[in-house]
């Protein structure tokens, strides 16, 4: 025992003090909260649940993180970032990670005049995730709070992180970048060979434009899925999206709006009322040949009494590819605000209505009535360091 205490000893003292000579950064977020929810499925002989529960990560996910450069000469630098997401009322790895201790982020870049490319796990630019998520900027609510606000819940599952990613961001040209990644294998955890068919593959390339108080971002990009088969021997066919978004801001408000246009995705909503009384899960589509459809956010920002009130609503339409009368749309109304007590801490609140309207073909597949909706209350303190 007594060897063992001198090893983890010597290995943290040889950390420490190659963090201190490569100037490595130790940054994070806490937030804690309290979460309301009524969830209605609408089916025969089930009732609607509630749940109050102390909650993480609801507004920002809670996170610890390294992060370095290095100045390589000749405008080259060499840089990483190892992000950990955690849920800081029980202290356990969140879901975002697959139980990996770097599950948020774990990338080693370079950058220079040609710009920047990355290799790791990363968010994908569909997101708003770590380093490269390109669509925080298009919604009052960044990439999502909790369970049901904000743009991700109208659109094809997704707002994901990739492992064994390249990605390739070029210099800024009169405010326009463009954006490229490619995954060789999603999740390290499926089964098959990186880089062969037997495995999910995300490719895509984007573009971003900034001008003063205008933000506006387009991307094109797909899964390219594994060997799977769908109901019936019916293989399913690689996902499309193109997501559009953008914001502009007066001064006494700032306007967001995000769109996007999604061909056989295997799920769309990201969460719903589902028959445990939870709102988990998604709409699922992938026995069906995927889904096809559409989803638009559209939301406002005002600052109000120190601080910044929200507001956007959003709908979603779905269909399966294979028989259009399997079908699920979606409204969705939310509400918050927040507000910085220093440059470090900010509380926030906010409540999200959403409703959706399942066709009665597909009402056994989701095992929901017709018209499920939730109810969803969540207030919190943020604190980064």
């Amino acid at each position: 025992m007594f060897k063992k205490t001198l090893a983890a000893a010597a290995v943290l003292g040889a950390f420490a003090g190659s963090a201190f000579a490569a100037d490595v950064t130790l940054y994070g977020v806490i937030d804690y909260g309290f979460n309301y929810q009524h969830v209605d499925t609408d089916a025969a002989n089930t009732d609607a649940s509630d749940s109050f529960r102390m909650m993480s990560g609801q507004n920002s996910g809670s996170r610890f993180g390294l992060k370095a450069q290095e100045d390589l000469g000749n405008g080259l630098q060499v840089g990483f970032v190892l992000e950990n997401g955690f849920d800081a009322d029980d202290g356990s790895f969140d879901s975002n990670g697959d139980d990996k201790i770097f599950g948020r982020e774990s990338q080693l870049y370079l950058s220079g005049a040609f710009g920047t490319v990355s290799f790791g796990r990363v968010g994908q630019m569909a997101s708003a995730n770590g380093s490269f998520g390109l669509m925080g900027g298009a919604s009052p609510f960044s990439g999502g709070w909790q369970d049901s606000v904000g743009q991700k819940f109208v659109f094809a599952n997704g707002f994901a992180r990739f492992d064994n990613t390249v990605t390739y961001v070029t210099p800024e040209f009169a405010g326009l970048k463009v954006h490229a990644q490619y995954s060789f294998q999603n999740s390290s955890a499926e089964k098959g060979t990186e880089g062969k068919s037997s495995v999910d593959r995300y490719y895509g390339v984007g573009a971003t434009y900034t001008n003063n108080n205008l933000y506006l971002v387009g991307i094109v990009d797909s899964m390219n899925w594994g060997t799977q088969v769908g109901d019936a021997g019916r293989s399913l066919d690689d996902q499309l999206a193109v997501t559009l978004g953008g914001a502009y801001d007066f001064g006494v408000a700032k306007l967001y709006a995000s769109g996007q246009y999604f061909d056989n995705a295997k799920g769309v909503g990201q969460k719903r009322a589902t028959e445990t009384g939870a709102i988990t899960g998604g709409y699922d589509f992938s026995g069906l040949e995927g889904a096809e459809g559409w989803g638009l956010n559209v939301g406002v920002g005002v600052p109000a009494f120190g601080g910044t009130a929200k507001a956007q609503i959003a709908y979603m339409d779905a269909e399966s590819t294979r028989d259009s009368d399997m079908n699920v749309s979606r409204w969705s109304l939310a509400a918050g605000y927040d507000y910085n007590l220093s440059k470090r801490t900010m509380v926030y609140t906010a409540a999200a209505y959403t409703r959706d309207d399942v066709s009665d073909q597909y009402q056994t597949v989701a095992a929901t009535g017709s018209n499920p909706s939730t109810v969803e209350v969540m207030a919190g303190l943020v604190h980064k360091f």
